[in-house]
């Protein structure tokens, strides 16, 4: 019984500090970091363009010596069809869009008018909906 008790003991000894060495390192905090970028987009884009459009990628680059994160802005439904919108590009301080508003509404209206979005749309319904009404 002893040994089995110290070896409980260690192996939670041996977790901690398992945790310990992951928080440490530089790609946990890389990852934090683009976590909080997306989810800083997401809110952006939700109060002021609508609850359907999400930030769903990131990556970094570098304009005029200036670190830049330009951020994949999708549409996205209820029902789970999406589809690509434009770009928003993030200086550290606001949020603009890269790609022209007339691009962005052409596009949100080729999904919209999808047929496969509108099956999933009816499928949808039709499961949530109770027997006899629709």
């Amino acid at each position: 019984m002893v040994k089995k008790a110290s070896n409980t003991t260690r192996s939670r000894v041996s977790t901690t500090a398992k945790r310990r060495q992951l928080r440490v390192t530089g790609k946990k905090q890389f990852v934090d970091s683009e976590e909080r970028i997306l989810r800083e987009a997401t809110k952006h884009l939700v109060f002021k363009y609508g609850m359907f459009l999400l930030a769903t990628d990131l990556r970094e680059a570098r304009i005029r010596s200036f670190r830049v994160w330009i951020i994949t802005v999708t549409l996205r439904y209820t029902t789970g069809h999406e589809g690509y919108i434009g770009d928003l590009i993030y200086d550290g301080e606001e949020f603009c869009f890269l790609t022209p508003p007339g691009v962005r509404k052409e596009r949100a209206r080729q999904i919209a008018v999808d047929p496969e979005r509108m099956r999933k749309w009816n499928d949808y319904r039709a499961a949530t909906l109770p027997a006899g009404k629709g």
